[in-house]
């Protein structure tokens, strides 16, 4: 198994502690524009795979008009490679680590208060990211496509699979399920399969990003037997007229899956 790829920080599932209410700060809302670039970090391969935005809020798989407005903003600016404007569709939170499980939350060892943005791994363990260490995140997330690279699921570039939906009423939420290659810009090693699912929630009327899970394919299929299709709550629409372009891998047994709670910051 590879690891030419380390993300920045330890990376997934979400809110284990029932009838929590953290605090919100609202993001900003979709306006149909890329919203603003963030810091210029690094140099490399980098950079957006299409220049034509293929996602119409009519394709989108879910019966939730406000969703689906925020979703195809968020959809195209992930193919465009905007980590800007899916900063801006983020929610950031502040949680207090007395109400939280702390092998979930490893930072409450150290720490009291939790305030950024939430990010997670496959094996259900979560960060909370300070505002712009969340932004050097989507920044390798968004934009550090591998141009070159190429396995059996197809090429680098950014791949909308589709939605998932989790819950119902005011405890649903959504995750929007996407694949890319990534590489490290700082480094001249080859890079690797990611799969990941942006989840937005629904708070004050306004549907935001409230988490943001992703791990290299290799680790997602150590934890489900079919990643592409049993990520999130494993009931994956795709998004009409916009299929991506994946190669389903050949059929292979696979460890048993590990159990993973449907992730919501208002559960």
């Amino acid at each position: 198994m590879r690891r030419t790829v380390l993300l920045p920080i330890a990376l997934l599932l979400l809110l284990a502690s029932c009838g929590y209410q953290p605090e919100i700060d609202n993001p900003g809302t979709a306006t149909g524009v890329t919203g603003r670039a963030p810091p210029v970090v690094a140099t490399g391969p980098t950079g957006p795979t299409s220049t034509s935005a293929p996602f119409g809020e009519d394709g989108c798989p879910v019966d939730d008009p406000d969703f689906c407005r925020q979703a195809t903003f968020l959809a195209n600016a992930l193919v465009l490679s905007d980590s800007g404007a899916v900063y801006d569709l983020s929610r950031q939170v502040t949680l207090h680590c007395a109400d939280l499980d702390v092998e979930l939350y490893r930072q409450c060892r150290d720490e009291s208060t939790l305030k950024g943005y939430v990010i997670g791994d496959h094996l259900g363990h979560l960060f909370v990211a300070p505002p712009q260490q969340f932004r050097r995140v989507l920044t390798f997330l968004v934009e550090s496509v591998d141009t070159e690279y190429s396995d059996e699921l197809g090429g680098p570039q950014m791949q909308i699979l589709g939605v998932s939906t989790c819950g119902r009423g005011a405890d649903r939420s959504y995750h929007v399920v996407y694949t890319v290659a990534l590489s490290d810009p700082n480094s001249t090693l080859p890079g690797d399969r990611f799969l990941g699912t942006y989840e937005l929630t629904e708070q004050d009327g306004d549907w935001a990003i409230a988490a943001t899970y992703v791990a290299l394919y290799t680790d997602w299929q150590l934890a489900l037997d079919d990643p592409l299709s049993d990520i999130a709550c494993g009931d994956i629409q795709p998004w009409a007229g916009a299929a991506p372009n994946i190669n389903p891998p050949q059929s292979e047994s696979q460890p048993t899956p590990i159990p993973t709670p449907s992730p919501s910051p208002s559960a």
